[in-house]
């Protein structure tokens, strides 16, 4: 029987899933306490996004092989995937805590606190699985990532081209040099590496996006915005919040203060949820760059390119006729471009169903609100009222789940 866990193996290498499936439940129909079996089977529902399959029978098989450490390993990438980084991190320091020899414990460990922004635990993790292999590429990625985070730049570069010095045909490493040029605001050394890390891996998600992000950091505007994301992702959620609410507190005393400078903040806000999507729009016109683009980033380019040019024109038509119903039409139509932009930004599908929904909710009554308004003459009734609040809310709910996500 050990022939079938050993095709199963190769199935899942060549990504074959679906046999691999058929192969291990065979195998497993006479042999159910099988741990290698039942671990490359948790292993295939992980990469087919079963990430619930893959928790049960991670936790199943812990029951009768609690000295297993490989299921602890995988619950923790599973709590990872979820941002639930307590449990993550009790379910890898139990992995490292039977088998303190794999350096993938403790890449998995620093990648953790890396997303908890904890970078000098981070680096430790990191140089902790470098210690059992110094060859490690997961741990020297990780490494750099620190280091970066930490402003040890010289230092970052020099481990990533390490990295390539041990494996040139890495995509992962092409593309994590790729993301650090580019925060360290060199878009054309961030394009080549870019390039190398889709020429050995065409279907790298991280370095496609990061090749769009690097052609639209050609443009000064864009570079400021990059600047401003890496300033933000790199802080702590609580840190996040505290700048969102002191801005937000100047925005209102300015309001009452200096009202030109208020409108250049509020401006400046606006843009960092409009940039993307606008310069994907302009990005289309390149003859490369659309090909670049995620059937997503071009669905959300093009309702924010209609709902533009639509608030545009209604601007235009209203200084001419000084109808109600036109400049509800350009309020709406404006102010709905912050949430239409932002459809796609969470990372998990429950968070991207809520703020969808919530969208959509906004979009119904801004309809209404601008139908109300051709009818009674009276631009700013109940229904605009009630978008423009939650228009208000949502950059709060939009903020909370991001700053939870990242």
């Amino acid at each position: 029987m050990a022939v079938l866990i050993q095709r199963a193996q190769i199935l899942v290498q060549q990504g074959r899933f679906e046999d691999a499936f058929t192969t291990l439940r065979q195998h497993l129909s006479t042999n159910a306490h099988d741990t290698d079996a039942l671990f490359l089977l948790a292993v295939c529902y992980l990469e087919t996004g079963n990430d619930t399959e893959a928790a049960q029978v991670a936790s199943n098989t812990l029951s009768f092989a609690p000295y297993d450490e490989r299921f602890l390993y995988l619950l923790a990438r599973i709590a990872l995937m979820k941002n639930q980084y307590n449990e993550a991190i009790r379910a890898i320091s139990g992995a490292v805590a039977i088998n303190p020899h794999h350096a993938d414990y403790f890449a998995i460990w620093s990648q953790i606190l890396l997303s908890k922004k904890d970078y000098e635990a981070a680096l430790q993790k990191a140089e902790e699985g470098l210690a059992v292999n110094p060859e490690n590429e997961a741990c020297l990625n990780l490494r750099s990532h620190a280091l970066f985070s930490l402003g040890k730049k010289e230092e970052a570069f020099s481990n990533l081209h390490e990295a390539l010095e041990h494996n040139p045909e890495n995509a992962y490493t092409h593309a994590n040099l790729g993301w650090k040029w580019l925060e360290a605001g060199n878009h054309r050394k961030a394009l080549e590496h870019f390039r190398e890390s889709l020429k050995i891996d065409p279907n790298n998600d991280w370095a496609r996006n990061g090749m769009v992000q690097a052609m639209k950091a050609r443009y000064w505007p864009y570079r400021q915005f990059l600047n401003y994301a890496f300033f933000m992702g790199r802080l702590k959620a609580r840190t996040q919040w505290m700048i969102i609410a002191a801005l937000f507190i100047l925005t209102q005393i300015l309001s009452r203060v200096f009202f030109p400078l208020y409108v250049l903040l509020a401006l400046l806000a606006i843009s960092t949820w409009l940039i993307t999507p606008v310069s994907n729009l302009f990005l289309r016109l390149n003859p490369y760059g659309r090909y670049a683009l995620s059937p997503e980033q071009t669905q959300v380019s093009t309702i924010v390119g209609i709902l533009l040019a639509i608030a545009l024109l209604a601007a235009g038509a209203f200084w001419i006729t000084n109808l109600p119903g036109l400049l509800a039409l350009c309020l709406c139509t404006g102010v709905m471009l912050l949430p239409a932009a932002g459809i796609y930004m969470p990372q998990s599908a429950k968070n991207r169903r809520i703020v969808k929904w919530y969208t959509l909710s906004l979009a119904v009554v801004a309809v209404a609100g601008i139908a109300y308004a051709f009818v009674t003459k009276e631009a700013f009734n109940i229904f605009v009222t009630v978008m423009l609040i939650g228009v208000f809310g949502y950059q709060f709910l939009a903020n909370y789940i991001l700053t939870k996500e990242g």
